[in-house]
């Protein structure tokens, strides 16, 4: 039997529970947004060259290896060295070709080796720019000064 002026309604037990999980849900999708731009805003491409070695051949030839750390959180993608006696090396991103795979992720170490056909003469020191680019689509360049030793 219904009384005149009775309503009934959700309980307030269950009003507190459907309030606070559409509350945790809003805190939950806050928390990505906030995260998703806190992320876009602390991107830092970073690396330190490890080592720079030249070996001179006796036949004139020589090979260049340069070690690289990404000291950044961006994975390194393309790297390119140019240099005025030693002429040009690169590598390129995700692929076996032209010297291996650059793909270098935050943290790791990396590796470029460069062959040069001609004139390097032990003793002298080379220099060229190593430029290094990141999946951001950012780019740095290095300098980089290697003095040949031989065999």
């Amino acid at each position: 039997m219904l009384h005149r002026g009775f309503r009934r309604g959700l309980s307030p037990l269950l009003a507190i529970i459907i309030g606070l999980i559409i509350v945790i849900v809003a805190g939950i999708l806050l928390s990505q947004l906030y995260f998703s731009y806190a992320s876009t805003i602390s991107a830092r491409p970073a690396c330190s060259i490890e080592y720079v070695d030249l070996v001179a051949h006796p036949d004139g030839s020589g090979t260049l290896v340069i070690n690289l750390k990404n000291t950044g959180n961006i994975r390194i993608v393309w790297l390119w060295l140019d240099g005025s006696n030693i002429g040009s090396c690169y590598r390129y991103p995700y692929t076996t070709a032209y010297g291996g795979n650059t793909n270098i992720p935050p943290g790791s170490t990396g590796s470029m080796r460069c062959t040069i056909n001609s004139g390097i003469t032990p003793g002298t020191v080379y220099t060229a720019t190593l430029r290094v680019r990141f999946e951001d689509d950012s780019m740095q360049q290095y300098s980089i000064a290697a003095r040949a030793r031989s065999l």
